[in-house]
């Protein structure tokens, strides 16, 4: 009588048989602590202290620079400075003018009344303070360009450029304008990466509102800033933009304040009194009565 056959299978059949579902999935922090593999870290990761201490030790002797700077230029002392003390004292006809972008007087002006500072030293911090903020959004730039490493030199190099820290030196607006073209510029690349999130239009939009906000040619990087972010609006979702439409009426809200002052100085309602210039120029008369005449 013949033994009963064995049905149970082989275990060398059941490892040919098995798929690659029944096979254990081998864990990859299991195997780099095996292996004694560590992930590698950022180039800011590994020199994050390095980094700011070299950021605090450059705003330092800015600000050691700035208090031992104590002329004004001619700009200075004849308009920045005397619009900001105004300011502080509550004369709005003296703190506002049509040529000038009303959130220079307000922010420089609000220094002052806060900390006792004259209109000079007002100016210069406001201006030291805008100069090292652009340095965040330029850091993002060049990072997403470039990578971590070509940033910090990058940032680096912007820091020790004396060009461009003699403006805050003289309390001038330009550091203003360095800070709102990088914002921008770090909004319509989050666009281009990002096009369906509202974070880029949003910064675009508050950046080219900054700039109009404190100097008249800002309209034209305005300008710029928003039809970037239509044209990749539009190249990515094949329809009108109306993230940036939207964007751009947000843009004109932020600066309505300063728009309806020029209407009633110049009766145009634009940035500053140069577009109004040109308006007038061009054939166009005013759409009130103005309280100023242009030249």
């Amino acid at each position: 009588m013949s033994a009963p056959a064995d049905n149970s299978p082989s275990p060398v059949a059941s490892a040919e048989t098995a798929t690659a579902a029944d096979l254990p999935v081998p864990s990859p922090d299991a195997e780099n602590s095996e292996a004694g593999f560590v992930p590698k870290k950022s180039f800011y990761l590994r020199n994050r202290t390095l980094v700011w201490t070299v950021f605090a030790l450059v705003a330092a002797a800015n600000v050691v620079m700035v208090c031992l700077f104590p002329i004004p230029g001619n700009d200075m002392a004849s308009r920045y400075a005397p619009m900001t003390e105004a300011f502080a004292a509550g004369d709005w006809r003296v703190a506002f003018h049509p040529r000038f972008g009303m959130l220079f007087s307000a922010v420089t002006g609000t220094v002052c009344r806060l900390t006792g500072l004259n209109g000079f030293r007002s100016c210069q911090a406001v201006s030291l303070v805008f100069f090292l903020l652009a340095v965040f959004p330029l850091w993002r730039i060049f990072k997403r360009i470039w990578g971590e490493r070509v940033a910090a030199t990058g940032c680096f190099l912007y820091l020790m450029c004396s060009f461009l820290t003699r403006y805050a030196y003289y309390g001038l607006r330009e550091t203003w304008k360095t800070f709102g073209i990088a914002l921008g510029v770090w909004g319509v690349m989050a666009v281009l990466h990002a096009p369906r999130r509202r974070r880029g239009y949003l910064i675009a939009a508050a950046a080219g509102a900054f700039l109009i906000a404190v100097r008249g040619d800002g309209a034209f990087y305005a300008l710029v800033l928003l039809l970037a972010a239509a044209k990749i609006e539009m190249g990515m979702f094949r329809r009108l933009p109306v993230r940036t439409f939207l964007c751009g009426l947000l843009l004109l809200v932020l600066i309505s304040p300063q728009l309806y002052y020029n209407y009633e100085k110049l009766g145009y309602p634009v940035p500053e009194s140069r577009h109004a210039q040109l308006l007038k120029r061009m054939g166009m008369p005013p759409m009130k009565t103005p309280e100023a005449e242009l030249p």
